[in-house]
């Protein structure tokens, strides 16, 4: 015997609306969520990958830019851009895009899978060179001056 599930009935959406309810948050616009996950996302891969030479923190960051890579190629677009685009009808890229036009830097390819797939490749290869730049280093045992523990290689 099947039982018919409304999907309003869900104990989770129970609980988000009356917390909507409770605290009057339907002025919170779901879209702001997104970009500033987009961007939080963004900043810590960039803020690890400058400061941390920890070579399993490094290859952990590999394999997330690789999962992010791998559901932009999945899905044709990166996931957190198209819930950018379905809530706010502009995504952070398309705000680059104009960004880098009005500063003169004009892209030839407007399609933004590349232009996603491009930037997850050169992070990729960033990461990856500076792995294997700590890698050499060890290998022929060349110290870094760890001036106030600044530079961990273990």
């Amino acid at each position: 015997m099947t039982k018919n599930i409304d999907i309003n009935e869900n104990i989770i959406r129970k609980v988000a609306y009356f917390l909507y309810d409770k605290f009057e948050l339907n002025h919170v616009k779901v879209s702001k969520y997104y970009t500033t996950t987009h961007d939080i996302f963004i900043f810590l891969v960039g803020f690890v990958f400058i400061f941390n030479n920890n070579l399993l923190h490094l290859i952990l960051l590999l394999i997330i830019v690789s999962l992010d890579a791998f559901s932009i190629v999945v899905l044709h677009k990166c996931p957190l851009t198209g819930l950018e685009k379905k809530y706010l009808k502009k995504s952070s890229c398309d705000v680059r895009r104009e960004k880098l036009k009005s500063l003169g830097i004009l892209y030839n390819c407007d399609h933004e899978y590349e232009n996603q797939i491009e930037l997850l490749i050169n992070s990729w290869l960033l990461i990856s060179g500076k792995c294997l730049i700590i890698l050499l280093l060890k290998t022929f045992n060349i110290k870094l001056m760890n001036y106030n523990n600044l530079y961990t290689t273990t």
